[in-house]
């Protein structure tokens, strides 16, 4: 049906809107229908015009193309029509390159970004369904939670605790709470509209359920689409500095005319006009800007392919410079394969639970006071009856493990409704079902917790088709750490609240006798020593309420609870202990991570002692060359640090590595504290609390399975793995993208600088009638344009070194141009110049006596002395040669700064390189044409075939390589290694 058909949704009952778009408010919409009622897509439409318009009217205003314009201009009012023709090309052919390569890496961008776009969960068939945003429909059912920006405007039909942050549309930063009405004004402003969730706006509390009532433009959102545009530019640090640079060589390319004008008193002749215009082209970098831009993009290609997408590509740079990651643990450093393998309860002791993963099944065994790794390793543990040896307290704790949970599980290949361990018995099948046959809906912690009540036939879905009801939800609250729900028990009659949590904070709310607390906080200790999350569970029995089942006939009774009042007088029954194993690869990683100089930090929510123990066995914690000493001091907990001035942490020799029962707040002043420091850090966050770490975190890294809307839109990179050696592999992609940055820039600032110190150099060089001789004709020069390209590309795709990882992060303030780049600029250009100089010089003075011809590029035909030119055409093209063929050996040269390029494995990989192979073929077969072919070598590049100088500039190219490698011998005998002197084990 039309979605515009009913505007005042708001007005109208949940009935009325379900029928309007014929969903089922339980089972959702068909998916046989889905693609049948589709009328769009839920997305905003694009503002102003199509892309390509806009990328050309950038390109356009590229202030390279202007000047090849105004220099073929100058060439056509010279008479130099040939010359001015191929300005005018290349004028062109720069707009088309930087237009298709600029369109093509847009392209690419795009699909980055709709990697990273939110996804949006929703009923279909009756199975819930997680999809992306934009393949919502009308009347779809969707479900939000906190942390969710909501995908499109829907009217709710299920709330709990349900807030969301409207500001966006409404300017009131105060969340709005939803409520199950009918509202009477059509006309209702949106902030007061409580009934109605808004697209782009996010859920900063509870959890709800809706169906879908606008998309796409449709939305209010969508009405205001053009007012949202972020107008905020992603262009990084580097390519500002590149556009100041740009700005530089154009004052000096200025300068430098000038100066070959001065040196005729300002009256210049054709000759000199065209030396004018080769000395302004030998300055200017034409494309470097487009292949800065690929590159970049390409790179954040490349990090999509090791399950990190970019979402900005200003992180790039700074993923360098990476020196602390602020890591969660749960699902980043470990699996989230949580599993409960121990419980304790005050009268009963320790219990074994066999660990199957997320299937239902498995044995347990009572170990007394024993805590054995294996129930096998205990001769006294006795196996439990769990259907019938269960005892009051065992029982409350499975109940609250059961109920105070918000997930479920489902078979992987049965249908969507859950199916109890019972049922399963009677088929027959449950104890031959996998792990991997099974998938949990919900956070890991409940997950793991409703397959341990799921093992009693206690789940949840057992639970409430059983007389128990679940009526009210407090959420878990990372402030204060605990969960709490109502439950009725209709076979008692009984209002029950069950509460969950870390066992600190869940003793204190229990009636707990004074000598039992010291041994619950010891047990504790030793089950967290075992690398366990360990959880509280309680109860308490709601006697005050009489006849509870009569009461709720009352809509307004269940507003009398509220949270303290429901969270105290518990009763303690016990505590589980949850193993999360670290990921295998997490260890390898960490490692990874200190031999390339960087900290790190692990931030959880964990008990102290659990977070410990992890942090030893993936080596944040090295046991080997750390006393106990000093991993005490290494270890704090969120309140700890919160209780901390700027200043005391400040002092702290170095900041924690381990940050235990660690909330948001505490995040955001780690963060702060690293900042102070001038270290530049990267920070991981899952949760909507998380999103001001991630915000001001020079990295923000979010999770890309578990993570929030509100966190992937705060971040800069999200995970598609969730997973920490992700983070270590896209530093070592960023390190690769600036070194090859790094490497490009160098080699055009070498090819640059030495074209044109060998142009000033000749400015001593007159013919009889005082005249300039330039060593390279116009032509040549934009010749020189091609063929300094392809050798560029080729630096920036480079693959990372071997030892990229093994070098110290890169210092932030550090300018691309380091001091050990400035040093191979000037070094390899005055390698570079010598054999320019005696390319030229020696065959214009052993052939003739300087140069002996007036005007010769444009009377060389004309000259009084015929061959008075030769000598000085001669030159022209040996040093022709060697430029061109030169560019290829130093581009092979800066492959690497240090590393030998010309030995066996170097020209291994030199002739496996398609770029290399077929830019020497094309500038062999272009410059035997340009020397060959008399019209071509003498009226359009003003040079002449050569015979015995081919061994100079043999010689000359020789010179470049043998200096290449000389030259890094000494950088590796007396310059600091790259490398840290770190040798740590895996």
């Amino acid at each position: 049906m039309e979605e515009t058909s009913i505007n005042h949704w708001h007005t109208k009952s949940i009935e009325d809107v379900a029928k309007a778009f014929g969903t089922s408010l339980e089972n959702g919409l068909p998916d046989a229908e889905v693609e049948t009622r589709r009328t769009g897509y839920n997305e905003l439409s694009a503002d102003g015009g199509a892309e390509w318009v806009k990328i050309m009217i950038r390109q356009s205003k590229d202030v390279m193309n202007w000047i090849f314009f105004g220099l073929a201009i100058v060439c056509f009012v010279l008479a130099d029509y040939v010359t001015g023709a191929m300005l005018t090309f290349i004028s062109v052919l720069n707009l088309y390159l930087g237009f298709s390569q600029e369109y093509a890496a847009e392209k690419t961008l795009a699909a980055l970004k709709n990697l990273s776009s939110p996804m949006a969960d929703v009923i279909r068939d009756g199975k819930e369904q997680t999809i992306p945003s934009r393949d919502i429909i009308p009347g779809d059912i969707l479900l939000v939670k906190e942390g969710d920006s909501v995908a499109a405007d829907a009217r709710l039909f299920n709330v709990s605790n349900l807030e969301a942050d409207e500001a966006l549309l409404t300017g009131e930063s105060v969340p709005v709470s939803k409520k199950l009405v009918v509202l009477d004004r059509e006309d209702e402003p949106l902030g007061d509209r409580i009934n109605m969730l808004y697209s782009s706006t996010l859920i900063s509390k509870g959890r709800g359920k809706a169906i879908v009532t606008s998309i796409g433009m449709q939305t209010e959102i969508g009405k205001v689409a053009a007012k949202l545009n972020d107008p905020q530019s992603d262009r990084t640090q580097l390519q500002r500095s590149l556009d100041k640079m740009y700005i530089f060589l154009l004052i000096v390319c200025i300068i430098c005319v000038i100066i070959v004008l001065a040196t005729v008193k300002f009256k210049p002749n054709y000759d000199v006009g065209m030396y004018a215009i080769t000395t302004a082209l030998s300055l200017l970098p034409a494309g470097l800007t487009t292949v800065m831009t690929l590159t970049l993009v390409l790179g954040g290609k490349e990090m999509t392919r090791h399950k990190a997408v970019v979402r900005k590509l200003k992180c790039l740079e700074t993923l360098g410079s990476v020196t602390n990651i602020f890591s969660d643990k749960t699902g980043t450093l470990t699996m989230a394969k949580m599993v409960v393998v121990r419980f304790w309860t005050l009268n009963e002791g320790y219990f074994y639970v066999t660990p199957k993963g997320l299937a239902p099944v498995g044995d347990v065994y009572r170990t007394f006071e024993q805590i054995p790794d294996k129930a096998s390793d205990d001769p006294n543990a006795v196996l439990v009856d769990k259907k019938n040896g269960l005892t009051i307290d065992m029982t409350r704790l499975i109940e609250c493990s059961a109920l105070c949970n918000m997930s479920s599980i489902y078979p992987r290949e049965d249908n969507d409704s859950l199916i109890s361990i019972e049922d399963m018995d009677e088929k027959g099948n449950a104890d031959k079902m996998a792990s991997n046959d099974w998938v949990g809906s919900g956070a890991p912690t409940e997950v793991a917790l409703q397959v341990f009540a799921y093992k009693f036939g206690m789940g949840k879905p057992d639970l409430t088709d059983n007389n128990w009801e679940i009526l009210l939800e407090y959420q878990f609250d990372s402030s204060i750490k605990r969960m709490s729900t109502v439950c009725l028990n209709k076979e008692t009659n009984q209002l029950i609240v069950f509460t969950k949590g870390a066992a600190e904070r869940i003793v204190d709310l229990c009636t707990v006798r004074s000598e039992d607390v010291p041994v619950i906080l010891e047990k504790v200790e030793i089950l967290a020593a075992k690398g366990l999350r360990v959880m509280a569970m309680s109860y308490r029995v709601l006697d005050e309420i009489k006849d509870p089942i009569a009461s709720l006939a009352d809509e307004t009774f269940l507003q009398q609870f509220n949270r303290d009042s429901v969270e105290k007088d518990l009763t303690f029954v016990g505590l589980t202990g949850i193993y999360d194993p670290p990921r295998p690869e997490s260890r390898k990683a960490v490692n990874e991570a200190h031999r390339a100089g960087i900290s790190v930090h692990m931030l959880t929510g964990d008990h102290e002692v659990t977070a410990t123990a992890i942090a030893k066995e993936i080596n944040i914690l090295d046991v080997r060359t750390m006393s106990d000493g000093m991993i005490r001091d290494c270890v704090m907990t969120g309140t700890t640090i919160d209780a901390m001035t700027d200043e005391q942490l400040d002092a702290l020799p170095q900041l924690p590595l381990v940050v235990a029962r660690c909330s948001p707040e505490t995040k955001v002043k780690m963060i702060q504290a690293s900042s102070r420091r001038h270290n530049i850090s990267a920070m991981t966050g899952d949760g909507v609390n998380d999103s001001p770490s991630l915000r001001i975190a020079d990295v923000g890294i979010s999770m890309g399975l578990n993570g929030s809307d509100v966190a992937k839109q705060a971040s800069d990179i999200v995970l598609t793995d969730d997973n920490f050696a992700t983070i270590i592999r896209a530093i070592a992609e960023g390190r690769r993208i600036y070194q090859n940055m790094q490497r490009f820039l160098l080699y055009y600032w070498i090819v640059l600088l030495s074209t044109a110190l060998i142009l000033l150099i000749c400015l001593a060089l007159r013919d009889p009638e005082n005249n300039t001789a330039a060593p390279f004709s116009t032509l040549q020069m934009i010749f020189l344009f091609i063929a300094f390209t392809p050798p560029a590309s080729e630096l920036s795709i480079q693959l990372a070194p071997s030892t990229i990882m093994r070098q110290p992060p890169r210092p932030s303030k550090e300018s691309i141009f380091n001091k050990e780049i400035i040093i191979d600029t000037i070094s390899y250009s005055i390698a570079l110049v010598a054999a320019y100089v005696l390319s030229f010089f020696v065959p214009l003075f052993t052939i003739g006596n300087g140069v002996e011809g007036v005007n010769c590029d444009s009377q060389y035909r004309n000259q009084m002395i015929p061959g008075s030119c030769d000598s000085f055409f001669r030159g022209r093209a040996t040093l022709f040669i060697v430029v061109t063929l030169g560019s290829i050996v130093i581009m092979i040269h800066n492959r690497s700064f240090r590393d030998s390029e010309w030995n066996l494995a170097g020209l291994k990989r030199s002739f496996k390189s398609r770029t290399i192979r077929y830019t020497f073929l094309f500038d062999i077969v272009c410059l035997c044409v340009f020397l060959y072919v008399d019209v071509v070598a003498i009226d359009g590049f003003r040079m002449l075939g050569i015979t015995w100088e081919w061994g100079l500039a043999i010689g000359g190219l020789s010179f470049l390589i043998v200096f290449g490698e000389i030259f890094k011998w000494f950088k590796r005998s007396y310059m600091k290694p790259l490398e840290n002197a770190i040798i740590i084990e895996d």
